[in-house]
């Protein structure tokens, strides 16, 4: 489940809004009106959710 940035670039709003969308191509393709004007905001990003590393499988650390 991608978590998608949308961006209002209108001068002097410069809106940030962010959304867990069911797929990434879903999430580029929805539109949002911005909260603070309300123009249509881009989408600026489509990014996928990391599963956290077990930190048992990583290696031993050694400082230098």
């Amino acid at each position: 489940m991608p978590l998608c940035v949308y961006l209002c670039y209108t001068p002097g709003c410069n809106t940030k809004m962010d959304r867990w969308m069911p797929s990434a191509d879903e999430g580029a393709a929805a539109e949002f009106a911005c909260p603070r004007c309300g123009v249509v905001m881009q989408c600026a990003w489509t990014g996928a959710q990391m599963k956290t590393p077990n930190l048992k499988d990583a290696a031993e650390f050694k400082p230098r």
